[in-house]
């Protein structure tokens, strides 16, 4: 985590609170905690940032505000410019996952950040003359711009995943095992016998398609069970002629 904390996100002259409260919450969402906001404007409206930023407002609450971008990046070691513009000073742009391993390798140094000009204009060139890396988000032709928060979403993503933070949930049990999938497959030959799915003749070749869709993804123990539960409670319907619950299996 010690590298996200050094990641820091740079609004240059944001126009509209709702998006830069709506940052906040892309930065919570992805580790991130330090926001600035360089040349702010004087017209800025506190309360739609502070209502949009909604449980992310201590994002908000602890941001710095700086006189200009050179302020803001000074003791940043990369700067990362974000821009749907083009131009001769936005060739060598890359895309957010292209850029994403370069950035955190930096982060795990020192301090880098990542710059996203005003919704209306996006930055200038004066302003990439500040930034070391120019990021432009893959987006469609028919409409390239992003949101501010979108597109700092964008890019926060990719650096969290880049990062190694995440890492998947495992199952809650573990991959039944063969001796306990030829259980459930007995079970279930019984129960689509008794219900007249199949008739012995055949049971061999239905059993063998059942045996190839259980086959097509993991099954861990639960699944088992609840198969095997399914089976047991088809099997007691078809003797009794009720549902009900039959006795546990020993």
């Amino acid at each position: 985590m010690k590298a996200l904390q050094n990641i820091r996100i740079v609004l240059v002259r944001p126009i509209y609170g709702g998006n830069v409260g709506s940052v906040c919450r892309a930065m919570m969402n992805m580790g991130l905690s330090d926001l600035a906001i360089a040349e702010p404007r004087e017209e800025f409206n506190d309360h739609d940032a502070i209502k949009w930023a909604y449980n992310a407002r201590g994002i908000w609450d602890q941001r710095r505000e700086f006189a200009t971008l050179k302020e803001a990046v000074a003791d940043c070691q990369l700067v990362a410019g974000s821009s749907a513009r083009e131009g001769l000073y936005r060739r060598h742009a890359r895309t957010p996952r292209e850029w994403a391993p370069t950035l955190m390798d930096a982060a795990r140094e020192g301090r880098i950040a990542l710059v996203f000009g005003p919704e209306d204009n996006g930055l200038s060139n004066e302003d990439l003359a500040y930034c070391t890396q120019v990021i432009r988000i893959p987006s469609s032709d028919a409409y390239p711009s992003l949101n501010l928060s979108h597109a700092v979403m964008v890019c926060a993503y990719e650096l969290y995943v880049s990062a190694g933070e995440f890492s998947e949930r495992g199952e809650g049990t573990p991959e039944a095992s063969m001796e306990m999938r030829e259980r459930m497959y007995d079970m279930w030959r019984e129960a689509l016998l008794k219900i007249g799915f199949m008739e012995e003749p055949k049971a061999d070749h239905m059993m063998m398609a059942v045996r190839r869709i259980l086959s097509r993804g993991k099954l861990t123990e639960i699944d088992v069970n609840i198969l095997m539960g399914i089976a047991r409670q088809a099997r007691w319907f078809a003797e009794h002629g009720r549902c009900a619950m039959p006795p546990p299996e020993p």
